[in-house]
């Protein structure tokens, strides 16, 4: 559970029926290595596990510390280490999308429609995004992209 006063407080004003508070849970994912989006290290298995998660944070190593191995270089490199990170997620964000346009675009040679046409659009977006390395956060997105975004 996350304290917040402000809830609390209107809790107290409003006498909800019921309570529910805003509850984060956070998972040590650790293991995610250059290559992972094609099979190395955890991989895969480590990829599905981020896939069933709402958020993500980075925590990379700044320090030396003879107890824990270091997957790539010689020496410790938080940069490095976020860059790679980056580059795997949105690796296999790539394969993911690849196969949903695939199958956008079956659905569409059968019968198409204005919203399979968007949802497709808005993929060739997310794969122009991936490409040159952008976040989709950095875009605007109506409601219907929106939609799409969160299948």
């Amino acid at each position: 559970m996350v304290p917040d006063k402000r809830y609390e407080k209107l809790c107290e004003m409003y006498e909800p029926k019921s309570k529910v508070p805003t509850a984060i849970t956070i998972w040590d994912i650790a293991g995610l290595v250059k290559g992972a989006s094609s099979g190395s290290g955890l991989g895969n298995n480590f990829l599905s596990e981020i896939r069933a998660v709402d958020g993500i944070y980075h925590v990379v190593r700044a320090f030396d510390d003879p107890d824990v191995l270091l997957t790539e270089g010689d020496e410790v490199n938080p940069e490095r280490d976020m860059e790679i990170i980056t580059d795997e997620l949105m690796a296999k964000d790539l394969q993911i999308l690849e196969k949903t346009m695939e199958d956008l675009q079956t659905k569409i040679k059968k019968k198409t429609t204005k919203e399979l046409e968007k949802d497709l659009a808005t993929a060739e977006i997310c794969k122009k995004c991936i490409e040159e390395k952008k976040p989709f956060r950095n875009e605007t997105w109506d409601p219907l992209q929106t939609a799409f975004l969160n299948t």
